[in-house]
């Protein structure tokens, strides 16, 4: 059995994983690790689901990142659901960086985390 300090690594590692996926154009992943219910915010405030952010955003052949990272991050792990916070820093191709304040809400169904919502917000460059 995985105790605290395990669990909270394994959900921050999945974050991780997923915006390395992200940034690799990876859509197996996102189908087996985002709940069917899946809701991603931007920084824009443009909401998509699964199908949307899958194709719209990680296949867009016109999204690129040289970075998408997560730092600082934490998480919070209540039963089956944990919350991950943390700073991303994006640099899309040809452009200047980009941070972000984002949140993730995984859920655990059948000994797995789906990750069910992603929210981000543009903040000033990280100090």
């Amino acid at each position: 059995m995985e105790n605290d300090e395990q669990l909270i690594a394994a959900v921050i590692d999945l974050q991780k994983i997923f915006l390395k996926a992200a940034m690799d154009k990876n859509s197996s992943f996102m189908t087996d690790n985002l709940h069917t219910e899946f809701i991603f915010t931007s920084p824009r405030a443009v909401i998509l689901n699964k199908e949307g952010f899958t194709n719209d955003f990680v296949l867009n052949p016109n999204i690129k990142f040289e970075i998408f990272e997560l730092t600082d991050e934490k998480a919070i792990i209540i039963d089956n659901t944990a919350i991950v916070y943390g700073l991303v820093q994006a640099k899309p191709v040809g452009q200047a960086d980009l941070w972000e304040r984002v949140t993730f809400a995984l859920i655990k169904e059948d000994d797995k985390w789906l990750i069910l919502t992603m929210n981000a917000t543009f903040i000033a460059e990280k100090k």
